[in-house]
């Protein structure tokens, strides 16, 4: 009977070093897969948001949702987004496995995202007295859609920072900055540097929009809606 030839322990090891090559060279790229799966379905919430407040919009005389002492975006958007899920982008790794409603208040859901309150342009243009309820969520009326100039440039929605409660991207006479409430780089291509990466942002003309670190806060602010705070207001971090 012949003997039946066999692996020689250089070739086994051969064989084991082809295959940790193989891993190193692959791996990567299904992480990027990952992510982008995970950035696509961020930015296909941000889509149904967007959506769901052109329908309120619609139904309120071309005004966005206004801000109210009880009741902000979440819960006044709730009949049109309705499925909860869509407030959470599955980047966000401190909400993943959280109860979509912990309560039946929805501005309390784990959330995602943040919107504008487009307070530049209501500070421009309300009397001092109704600026300064308006911010308390007592003012009359809000805000209304058809008053933006740049719609495929001015931002609606945008990824909220880990761990901060505000609902709004707030501009104008408030202290609290864009970069203290929205992250600029969830989406990251490398876990040490959130500058690698970037962010979505759902805009006025209905498009959502991924872009780079800090490039939708110059060389203008696309969180504001006047020119002129839309360059003074201009943040380059990048």
């Amino acid at each position: 009977m012949g003997h039946r030839k066999a692996f020689t322990l250089v070739e086994l090891l051969v064989v084991i070093a082809v295959i940790g090559v193989l891993a190193a060279l692959l791996l990567p790229a299904l992480a990027r897969g990952k992510e982008l799966g995970r950035r696509t379905a961020c930015a296909s919430n941000l889509r149904q948001l967007v959506l769901a407040t052109a329908l309120y919009a619609n139904d309120h005389e071309d005004q966005l949702p206004p801000r109210k002492l009880t009741g902000g975006w979440p819960t006044q958007l709730k009949a049109a987004y309705d499925n909860p899920g869509i407030l959470v982008c599955p980047n966000e790794r401190a909400l993943a496995g959280a109860s979509p409603f912990p309560s039946t208040d929805p501005d309390a859901a784990p959330r995602s995202y943040i919107m504008n309150s487009f307070l530049d342009y209501l500070a421009a243009n309300l009397s001092a007295a109704d600026f300064k309820n308006y911010v308390k969520g007592t003012g009359p009326g809000g805000f209304v859609e058809s008053a933006i100039r740049h719609p495929s440039e001015t931002i609606l929605f945008g990824e909220k920072k880990s761990g901060t409660p505000d609902l709004y991207v707030d501009l104008g006479s408030l202290v609290t900055t864009v970069l203290d409430v929205t992250d600029q780089g969830r989406h990251q291509h490398s876990n040490s540097d959130a500058k690698s990466g970037g962010s979505n942002h759902g805009l006025a003309d209905g498009s959502v929009r991924y872009d780079r670190f800090g490039r939708a806060l110059c060389p203008v602010n696309q969180w504001a809606v006047t020119e002129a705070a839309r360059a003074t207001l201009a943040i380059c971090i990048y």
